[in-house]
Formats: C-alpha cells, structure tokens, sequence
C-alpha cells in the first residue's frame, strides 16, 4: 500500500481537484463522452470546486504521492462522502481507504454521531460495501448519471 501525505485542501487547490476528477467521469457517466451529465459535469469544474471550498460545510483533503496529487476526498456537514476520487494511476493501492479513513476520522472528531452517506458511482459500489456502507434505494439513473445511495451506520 503507498502512503499518502495529506493536507486540507485550500481554494487555490480547485483546478488540481477538477482535473483530478475530469480524467475520472468515464467512471460516473452513463455515456462514456459525458453526453447527458453536462450539469453534473459543470458541478465538478473548476467554479464549482472552488466554491465548496470556499464554504465551512465542506472539508476536503487531499492526499500526496511525492508531490503528484493522487487523490481528493471531500465530506459534507460532516456525514455525507460527498467527494472521493484517486487518480486513475493509483487504482487498486489503497488509496481511496486512506483518504476515505481520514476524512471519516476528522468527521468523527468534529462532532458526526450519525454515520455517513456516499451516493456511490457503479464502480465505487463494491469499495463501499467492502467499508461496511449499505444500499438504502435503488440504483438512480439521472442527468447522464448514475448512483445508488448509502448508508454507514455510526458504529460501523
């Protein structure tokens, strides 16, 4: 398993995040061109990025192999995985449990006696139930997109 290094991510961080995630939406797009999710698309560009960073309720973090960013996660109002993504180039190593353990730890610290949610992508289905999330709906197909819910109980 590589080892991250990890720091809070900052404004300036929004076009190395959005761009991190561009070369990923293959793996979240119903059409591997993106046709349909131009409005999920725009919600992953730079603007939008910079913008969740800009607000209290979302803490990112980024994790750092040498000095190539290799991965984003993001929670929001402390429960909900709202963003986690790995460079393609580091699929399988183990980073995304990294990143997923430490944004769960500074969710935990913050006050989150509630467990978490993650509306998780078709390939990220099965990392999720390896990490104890469970379905909660059905999977969703919308705006060029799909996902299914989840849920991680609060002892888990």
């Amino acid at each position: 398993m590589k080892t991250l290094t990890l720091r809070p991510a900052v404004p300036d961080d929004a076009g190395a995040i959005s761009e991190l995630i561009a070369d990923l939406m293959p793996y979240m797009t119903l059409d591997a061109d993106g046709a349909g999710a131009e409005q999920f698309m725009a919600s992953m560009a730079e603007p939008a990025i910079a913008g969740y960073l800009s607000q209290p309720r979302y803490q990112y973090q980024l994790g750092f192999i040498g000095s190539v960013l290799a991965g984003a996660v993001a929670i929001r109002d402390r429960s909900h995985l709202f963003h986690l993504f790995v460079a393609r180039e580091f699929h399988g190593c183990g980073l995304g449990r990294q990143l997923w353990l430490a944004a769960r730890t500074a969710a935990l610290v913050a006050g989150n006696t509630v467990g978490f949610t993650v509306n998780s992508s078709d390939y990220a289905f099965p990392m999720y139930q390896r990490w104890g999330f469970l379905p909660t709906g059905p999977r969703v197909e919308e705006g060029g997109v799909a996902w299914v819910p989840m849920h991680l109980p609060p002892c888990a």
